[in-house]
């Protein structure tokens, strides 16, 4: 069924979200592996569900993968558009928006995730994802 909309009140305005867009890398020379449970000699292993999905909203009870004892520091995060004018990107820690307890990977807060590599050798080159907090 159509309906009439009336035009003369369109808002073209946009307004970039509050979070910008970031890009998850692994830093040089990490081990990982994709499988559905922890993968021994990995220092990461990606809970392969995750790469089955181009793009989706992980929350903080969603299992992304497990880490080794080195925790987050294997991963690496950058501003991938910033909302401010000066050109300096902030200095930002995996630990703002992952969490590792007891060794298994998870979000702080809901984060729609969208997946840019789902090979091993993509995942080191070009990074995991680019993700946005879900406000």
């Amino acid at each position: 069924m159509l309906t009439l909309v009336n035009n003369t009140d369109a808002n073209d305005d946009l307004v970039p979200e509050a979070h910008g867009l970031y890009r998850l890398y692994l830093k040089p020379n990490t081990q990982m592996a994709i499988e559905t449970k922890p993968v021994f000699g990995a220092n990461i292993t990606l809970h392969s569900n995750v790469l089955k999905h181009n793009n989706f909203v992980a929350t903080p009870d969603n299992i992304l993968g497990w880490l080794d004892h080195g925790g987050l520091s294997y991963f690496d995060v950058k501003v991938e558009t910033s909302n401010s004018e000066s050109g300096e990107a902030p200095v930002l820690l995996p630990s703002q928006f992952l969490k590792a307890e007891g060794g298994i990977l998870r979000v702080t807060s809901p984060t729609r995730i969208y997946l840019i590599s789902k090979t091993p050798i993509d995942i080191n080159k070009r990074g995991l994802c680019l993700f946005t907090p879900v406000e």
